[in-house]
């Protein structure tokens, strides 16, 4: 494909070679993916998982797509069983499910006293990974916390942190779901490894959270968590199938998904895995037609590794990724029932256009924008690079809110997510044919725009409003310097993006220097452990460097303020050197370029 010129547009397409792509699409391979993976038990380092990794790679042969079968060594942590006794008049045994990484306590199991710790329940699809309100929590201390919700990362964190002996949590209705409570991002490190709970954690129905809460309040009660866990490491399959691109073959875009499910896991991730495989195939048939190559990587140690497929290749790639991936697409849950809406899409503000564009025009309906959090396989913040599409289509809010449901982390909001009920049923023909569009547009159209389609003008917009705020909660501290440099940094960028390039050298240029600044913006919007380490699973706020600055206004106490004024200061001075480092290369370029 030859490099065009071409105006920077962010909503960029190619109508002719779309619509023949869009016309190639077919559920007859997805469809048959879904039905043998819903056979398939696909826990990771189990023989399922390997089998499923072998039906990908038989497909893949099929089809003529190149792949390769990596073998990470994964720090996995596997559920095996967990109850509760409940001490009274009787003993009342009451099922439970561990999440990864919980305390395995054997059979004596740990016994303690109960205290209500009262976090809530999360209220929309964006807060289902949050530790919920943990600031006002009685004194757990010697205690086992029971408290509301999934069994997250920050909320067993902070019950921990405060004393806690083990934690129940009561989930949002009559299903127990599996997940995961360290705050650890794939394998642990010397930094991390501190982090891992040592506490034993489970999760109980509502209806059993209810009876539980009753006798609490009758009177003391005392109950016995029993858990059971298989930690350590293991070795699991990594596929990944690489369509080069015609013109700019070293650059990529990267799709990709977690192959490892929670029983036999159709709407988490059966779906999205159909969906990658389907992807693959129809590129390799239109290959001609990518500018770019489209790197698809099925990831294990989603469900039991905190994201440790996808962690391990951001460590084991990090300087491939940092040199040539132009953006990464994570496709976890599409094509799943009742999933008409787009509503809540995760997207980084510089992908808005391409990503709202992908859904217009793959489906005619408009898309709701949120701030990618910290969860699913965006395991390359850190790295800076740009990401669209954690999920994808969901059962719409109202719908929701009139069956009475809560909300979930995937299955396009069906609540049979991370239970044994996610089965054959949660797929739905319909919707799967919808969202396997959206993804193929958001892909390609990532690959194949001369200018590669992010609007990073978008992103230091996005900056500059939380900045302001910070400013705001923090007027003594330095921050209005942070305002003027993203100030600086837009007018310098605007002129870049007003003058098309008009050759291919100026093109490949261009991308170059959107790649470069883009790593810095998005590695200080939502990063601060450094660009090679990985922060914790925890949700953080924006600017991550700078956040002190809302505690900063309320804190009394002086010597907290003055280690708060400490890290702002630090922080500030981090971002302070990275936007000056892209102002920079703007104005370097804009000279070489003549846009000064």
């Amino acid at each position: 494909m030859a490099a065009d010129a071409s105006r920077f547009d962010p909503g960029w397409s190619d109508p002719a070679t779309e619509a023949e792509l869009l016309r190639d699409l077919s559920l007859d391979e997805p469809w048959r993916l879904i039905e043998r993976f819903s056979t398939l038990v696909r826990e990771s380092g189990s023989d399922d998982e390997r089998t499923a990794a072998a039906y990908l790679c038989e497909r893949l042969d099929a089809f003529g797509v190149h792949y390769e079968v990596l073998e990470p060594e994964l720090f996995l942590s596997v559920p095996k069983a967990a109850h509760v006794l409940m001490h009274g008049t009787e003993t009342l045994r009451i099922e439970a499910a561990t999440p990864a990484f919980s305390l395995s306590t054997g059979s004596a199991g740990v016994r303690g006293p109960i205290v209500h710790a009262s976090t809530g329940y999360a209220t929309s699809t964006v807060t289902v990974f949050d530790a919920g309100d943990a600031s006002d929590l009685p004194d757990v201390r010697g205690k086992i916390a029971v408290t509301e919700g999934f069994a997250n990362p920050g909320k067993v964190l902070a019950l921990r942190q405060a004393g806690a002996v083990g934690v129940l949590c009561v989930n949002p209705g009559e299903y127990v779901h599996e997940g995961i409570c360290t705050p650890i991002w794939g394998a642990p490190d010397t930094r991390s490894a501190g982090l891992q709970p040592n506490i034993p954690v489970v999760a109980i129905s509502r209806p059993d959270g209810e009876r539980l809460m009753a006798a609490l309040a009758d009177g003391g009660v005392e109950v016995t968590l029993v858990t059971d866990l298989d930690e350590g490491w293991k070795r699991c399959p990594l596929v990944v199938a690489e369509i080069p691109g015609s013109d700019d073959g070293d650059e990529f875009v990267l799709l990709h998904g977690h192959i490892d499910s929670w029983f036999v896991g159709v709407g988490d991730n059966a779906t999205g895995n159909a969906t990658m495989l389907e992807i693959a195939r129809v590129l390799q048939r239109h290959r001609w037609h990518m500018r770019r190559s489209v790197r698809i990587a099925w990831w294990p140690g989603h469900s039991t590794g905190r994201y440790a497929g996808s962690t391990w290749y951001a460590d084991h790639f990090a300087l491939e990724l940092d040199e040539r991936c132009v953006a990464h697409v994570n496709c976890d849950s599409p094509g799943c029932r009742d999933a008409s809406a787009y509503e809540d899409v995760m997207w980084m503000a510089e992908a808005d256009a391409l990503a709202r564009g992908a859904i217009r025009d793959a489906t005619g309906q408009e898309a709701t924008a949120a701030r990618p959090f910290r969860a699913g396989d965006i395991s390359f913040n850190n790295l800076g690079v740009s990401t669209f599409f954690m999920l994808s289509s969901e059962i719409p809010s109202k719908e929701r809110e009139r069956r009475g449901s809560y909300p979930v982390g995937g299955c396009g909001m069906n609540i049979e997510w991370h239970t044994p009920h996610d089965t054959l049923e949660v797929a739905d023909q319909k919707t799967l044919a919808k969202d396997l569009r959206v993804y193929l547009l958001g892909v390609v159209r990532a690959a194949n725009a001369p200018l590669v389609p992010l609007d990073y003008r978008r992103t230091i917009a996005e900056l500059r409003a939380i900045v302001a705020g910070y400013a705001a909660d923090a007027p003594d501290h330095g921050l209005d310097r942070v305002v003027s440099a993203l100030d600086a940094l837009a007018g310098a960028l605007e002129r870049v993006y007003l003058v098309e390039p008009v050759t291919p050298d100026g093109i490949q240029a261009f991308n170059a220097l959107q790649r470069s600044i883009g790593r810095r913006l998005v590695s200080l919007n939502f990063s601060q452990a450094g660009k090679f380490r990985q922060d914790p699973a925890l949700q953080v706020a924006p600017v991550p460097e700078l956040a002190a600055a809302r505690a900063i206004a309320q804190e009394r106490d002086a010597h907290q303020r003055r280690v708060l004024a400490t890290d702002l200061v630090r922080g500030r001075n981090r971002v302070l050197a990275d936007l000056g480092a892209c102002l920079r290369e703007v104005q370097a370029y804009s000279a070489s370029h003549g846009r000064s």
